[in-house]
């Protein structure tokens, strides 16, 4: 039984003097971010090209069990319904031949689409989906809210996928837009993070879960709780879910991340927890 445990990003500068020393180059924190993780969301993939060398760069930065979960490109899927059909189809055979080179180290590529994008696009995103060539996990996030209507168009976005093996994105955005936004951190996430509704439907072997934790850490009590609980489920079916721990700022994600699967602990004798963590930054002062 294993979840993948992931942040948004593999060095923070909070995290500095906890996960990694200060003395250790910019270039290696990826490294030393995966010996505590086994997976990250990489975004730069979806706002430019990164060169082959780069990331080849950051295979060979991490250890093998590793899984990096690639965003693909905004030419794809935000720009979906403007751009010519065969310009789209060349994006995304581009990006996947570039992802080709690392597939033991890849976890589910991530398909993000814009909340503007609605269900009149669902062939275009099945078409997207049918044409992924590598034998690694695919996965489809969606924010416009007719997705979300318990009904028609959520069915079949979930037979579609479920028919094709691929995961769906599961956002969980309640915890920030659970009080007023009395810092920036919450005024900022407030205005970039989806308000959608949370629906954790598995479609395929990688359940993949987005959460967006609140800062003031005992406030996302009650949310923790209730994924310890799906994951546990999860595990027992059999499945191997990724899980993307975000906070307002992220300064608090990995510790997000840490109680999560406590929980999961709790529920699961067997289980053996996937995560641990410095208690204290001068643990790795030495490092």
């Amino acid at each position: 039984m294993k979840i993948h445990y992931g942040m948004a990003q593999w060095q923070h500068l909070a995290w500095v003097d906890w996960l990694y020393p200060s003395s250790l180059a910019t270039g290696q924190r990826i490294g030393r971010y995966s010996e505590f993780f086994s997976t990250v969301e990489v975004g730069s993939t979806f706002y430019t090209s990164v060169s082959q060398e780069q990331l080849m760069k950051w295979f060979r930065s991490v250890n093998e069990s590793f899984k990096f979960s690639f965003k693909a490109p905004q030419t794809v899927t935000h720009q979906l319904a403007d751009r010519p059909w065969v310009e789209v189809l060349q994006d995304w055979q581009f990006f996947m031949s570039s992802l080709e080179p690392l597939a033991p180290k890849l976890g589910p590529t991530m398909l993000q689409f814009p909340s503007n994008l609605d269900e009149r696009s669902i062939e275009k995103i099945f078409a997207l989906c049918d044409l992924w060539v590598l034998p690694t996990p695919l996965s489809v996030e969606v924010r416009h809210l007719s997705f979300f209507d318990k009904g028609e168009v959520e069915r079949g976005l979930l037979s579609g996928l479920a028919r094709r093996s691929v995961n769906r994105v599961i956002m969980d955005s309640r915890p920030v837009f659970s009080t007023e936004a009395y810092c920036e951190s919450l005024i900022d996430a407030q205005s970039k993070k989806p308000k959608v509704p949370c629906h954790p439907v598995n479609t395929a072997q990688h359940p993949v879960v987005r959460f967006i934790g609140h800062p003031d850490l005992p406030s996302n009590a009650l949310w923790l709780d209730q994924w310890a609980k799906k994951l546990a489920s999860w595990l027992v079916e059999g499945l191997s879910p990724y899980v993307f721990v975000h906070s307002s700022d992220n300064v608090a994600a990995p510790t997000l991340a840490v109680q999560l699967d406590k929980k999961v602990a709790e529920i699961l004798p067997d289980y053996q927890s996937q995560l641990h963590l410095p208690d204290v930054q001068e643990q790795i002062s030495l490092y």
